[in-house]
C-alpha cells in the first residue's frame, strides 16, 4: 500500500493536521523574517564626514554658525550635497574616519554602529551574502541529516540553534560577530523552514497539497506583514533585531514529542512501524475515523536508485541535458531576481515601509496565482509571468532616463510588476520542473536546480552597488529584466505538460509527445508528486 492511501484513510487534512499546520506556522514566521529584516538593519542611511574639532555635531544642521562650520570643513559635490567620503584638515582633502547619520528614519543601524561606509561599503553586502552562504553549506551539508536523524530532530536543532544564533545577533561588537551570527541564522534557519515544510506535507493527503502548500506560502508573507510592522515602530536594530528573536524561543517547546511528533513516513522507511503506528493512531482518533493498523507494516515510500546512476541517465540524453542547463538557468534568475528585489527595498526610490508594503502583497498575490496553473496549464504561465517580470523591470528605464524625480514612484511601481511575476514563478517552477524530467532523474534535477537558486541569492546582495544616481537606481531592474526575458526566451523551447503522463523513464523523454494523456496519473502527479518533491526542495529559492 503507498504511504498516501495510508494518509486518505485517517483524513486527508482533519483536526490533527490543522493543529499541525498551525504549530509548524510559528517557524514559517520566523524564518520568514531572515532574508528581508537587512532592509532595517542595515537600512539606507544619508552621512557625511564629522566637522573636525566637534564633538557634538549631527547631521541636521542646528544654526547658522554650525552650517558655516560644515561649509568650512566639507567640500560640496556638483548635485549641491555635502562630500561623505573626504573632509578639509589643515588646509588639505583627506578621506574622513569618522561620520555623523540622518537619524530621521533610523535611529541606529548596523551600518551606523560599525561604519560601514565609503570605502567600508561593500561590507554591508558580505554581511548580507554571510546569511546566504549559510543557507548554501546547510544545503549541502546539514540538509542531508534530515533522512538520518528524522525530520523531528532537525526541526527542533535548527529551532534551539536558529534562536541562539538570533539572539546573540544585537549583542554584536564587530561587523564580523554579525555576519558570523547572520551565517548560523541562513544556516538553521534554511534548515527549521524545510524540515517544517517538509512534516507538514508529509501528514496530508494529495488531495491537500496546494491547497496546503500555498497557505504555507502565504504565512511566509504574513511573517513578512509582522516584520513591517516592528520595523516601523523600532528603529534602532539592536532592539528591532532583539524583539524579533525573543519569541524564537517559543518553538522550543518542539522539542515535547505531543506538541511535534516525527513524520511516519520517515518512521516507516527506516522499519520502524511501532513508532510510526502510535502517531498515526492518535492523529485517527483526533480526526474521529477508524485507521487499518495491518496495513502499515508494507506501505511503500519509495525507491532511490543512487545518484551515480542517475548522473549516467541523465548525460545520455541530449535533450534532458538541454533542458537541465534551462531549467538550471530559471531557477538562477528567479532566485537572483526575488531576493535581489525583497532585501534592496530601501534602495529603490520612495517610502521604505511603503514600498515594502506593497511589495509583500504583490508577493502573495503571485503565489496565489498557482491556483490557476491546472487551467492556463504550466508553459504558458511560466512564459506569462517571467516575460511579464522582465518587461517590467526593463520599463523602470523610462522614469530613470525620460523624467524628473516626481515619477519615482513609477519605477517602484514598474520593480513591483516584476516582483509579481517573480513571486508567481516561484509557486509554479517546483511544479513545471519536476513534470518536465522522468521519475528517475526527478529528485536530482530539482537538488541540481536548488543550487543554482542558492547561488543567485548569493550574488543578489552586490546588484545594487554596480552605479550611483539616477540611471544608477534602474541599472539592477534593467539586469533583472534583461535576464528574465533571456531565460523566458530559452525557455520557449520547454514543453508543456499539462495533461500529459508522467514520464518514468529516461528513454520515455525521445518520444514524449506520443505520450498520451492520462488523468489519472496526471492528477496523482498535480497533487502528491510535485508537492512532495516541493516539500523536500522548498527553501531552495
Amino acid at each position: 500500500m503507498e504511504y498516501d492511501e495510508v494518509i486518505k484513510k485517517f483524513g486527508s487534512f482533519g483536526n490533527y493536521q490543522k493543529r499541525l499546520y498551525f504549530v509548524l506556522f510559528l517557524p514559517i514566521i520566523f524564518n520568514s523574517f531572515s532574508s528581508p529584516v537587512t532592509n532595517f538593519l542595515l537600512g539606507e542611511q544619508l552621512h557625511r564626514c564629522r566637522v573636525p574639532g566637534l564633538p557634538n555635531d549631527t547631521f541636521e544642521i542646528q544654526n547658522d554658525y554650525h552650517k558655516y562650520l560644515i561649509n568650512l570643513s566639507i567640500p560640496l559635490k556638483a548635485d549641491g550635497d555635502y562630500e561623505q567620503c573626504l573632509v578639509v584638515k589643515n588646509g588639505s582633502l583627506e578621506k574622513c574616519t569618522d561620520w555623523v547619520y540622518d537619524r530621521s528614519m533610523f535611529t541606529n543601524t548596523v551600518n551606523s554602529q560599525f561604519n560601514l561606509v565609503c570605502d567600508q561599503k561593500l561590507m554591508r553586502s558580505h554581511a548580507v551574502m554571510a546569511y546566504f552562504i549559510g543557507t548554501v553549506v546547510s544545503t549541502v551539508v546539514f540538509l542531508p541529516l534530515g533522512d538520518i536523524v528524522g525530520r523531528r530532530y532537525m526541526v527542533c536543532i535548527s529551532t534551539s540553534l536558529t534562536f541562539i544564533a538570533n539572539i546573540a545577533m544585537p549583542f554584536s561588537t564587530s561587523v564580523f560577530m554579525f555576519s558570523v551570527c547572520r551565517f548560523f541564522d541562513g544556516f538553521c534557519g534554511n534548515c527549521l523552514y524545510m524540515a517544517s515544510f517538509i512534516i507538514a506535507m508529509e501528514f496530508v493527503g494529495p488531495k491537500h497539497r496546494i491547497i496546503s502548500g500555498t497557505c504555507i506560502l502565504l504565512v511566509y508573507c504574513l511573517g513578512e506583514y509582522i516584520l513591517l510592522l516592528l520595523g516601523y515602530f523600532i528603529r534602532d536594530w539592536k532592539w528591532l533585531q532583539f524583539t524579533l528573536a525573543v519569541p524564537m524561543v517559543i518553538p522550543l517547546i518542539y522539542w515535547w514529542p505531543k506538541v511535534l511528533p516525527e513524520s511516519p513516513r520517515w518512521l516507516i522507511s527506516r522499519q520502524r512501524y511501532r513508532e510510526a503506528l502510535k502517531i498515526l493512531r492518535y492523529a485517527a482518533k483526533v480526526n474521529k475515523v477508524e485507521l487499518d493498523e495491518s496495513n502499515c507494516s508494507n506501505v511503500n515510500v519509495g525507491h532511490d536508485d543512487g545518484i551515480l546512476k542517475i548522473i549516467k541517465e541523465l548525460i545520455r540524453t541530449p535533450k534532458l541535458v538541454i533542458r537541465s542547463c534551462i531549467m538550471l538557468m530559471n531557477w538562477f534568475v528567479i532566485s537572483f531576481i526575488y531576493y535581489g528585489l525583497t532585501i534592496n527595498m530601501g534602495k529603490l526610490a520612495g517610502n521604505l515601509y511603503v514600498n515594502f508594503l506593497v511589495g509583500v502583497t504583490v508577493e502573495g498575490l503571485g503565489y496565489l496565482l498557482c491556483f490557476v496553473m491546472n487551467k492556463t496549464g504550466r508553459k504558458p504561465l511560466h512564459l506569462t509571468v517571467m516575460f511579464g517580470s522582465g518587461f517590467g523591470c526593463l520599463l523602470s528605464i523610462l522614469p530613470a532616463l525620460f523624467l524628473d524625480s516626481s515619477y519615482t514612484w513609477l519605477l517602484v511601481a514598474f520593480a513591483m510588476i516584476g516582483k509579481f511575476g517573480i513571486s508567481a514563478a516561484i509557486g509554479e517552477i517546483y511544479i513545471y520542473t519536476g513534470e518536465l524530467f522522468p521519475t528517475v532523474v526527478r529528485s536530482f534535477i530539482l537538488g541540481f536546480c536548488g543550487v543554482g537558486a542558492r547561488v543567485g541569492a548569493t550574488l543578489s546582495p552586490y546588484i545594487y552597488h554596480l552605479a550611483d544616481g539616477r540611471f544608477g537606481e534602474a541599472l539592477p531592474l534593467i539586469i533583472f529584466g534583461g535576464s528574465t526575458i533571456m531565460v523566458a526566451a530559452l525557455s520557449i523551447k520547454l514543453p508543456e505538460t499539462k495533461g500529459r503522463k508522467l514520464l518514468e523513464k529516461v528513454k520515455d523523454a525521445e518520444h514524449e509527445d506520443d505520450i498520451s494523456s492520462d488523468e489519472c496519473e496526471k492528477e496523482m502527479f498535480s497533487t502528491n508528486e510535485k508537492l512532495e518533491y516541493t516539500s523536500s526542495e522548498s527553501s531552495q529559492l
